[in-house]
């Protein structure tokens, strides 16, 4: 069971990342639209340091690993098993490749009943 602990663990880690990084960002970008004026002199540079601040870069470096980590232990968790039928494995290997975040929340619901970990 620690597989699943695992790979939720890592799903719950890129949620929080996912959320933190959209008020963030949402926050840098309500504060363009109200002080339009004052950033209009500035240089780009300064702009996107602005965008790009040390939270956002954090937030998005977390968020790609721990969903790529996450995706990738899916994909290793359902070729590895042998409850799952070949044509089931390609589905589920294409669906955590193309749609990493709806496959994600799908295994967790169906990974205890399947067997999967």
């Amino acid at each position: 069971m620690s597989k699943y602990n695992s790979f939720l663990a890592l799903f719950v880690i890129s949620i929080v990342a996912f959320i933190f990084f959209m008020a963030s960002y949402l926050q840098i970008i309500f504060a363009f639209v109200m002080h339009s004026n004052e950033y209009s002199n500035h240089q780009p540079i300064e702009l996107l340091a602005t965008i790009f601040t040390p939270r956002v870069i954090i937030s998005v470096t977390i968020l790609g690993i721990s969903s790529l980590i996450y995706r990738i232990l899916g994909i290793v968790y359902v070729a590895r098993s042998s409850t799952v039928s070949d044509g089931e494995k390609a589905i589920w290997i294409i669906g955590f490749v193309l749609m990493g975040f709806i496959s994600g929340i799908v295994f967790l619901i169906l990974a205890k009943g399947k067997k999967f970990v």
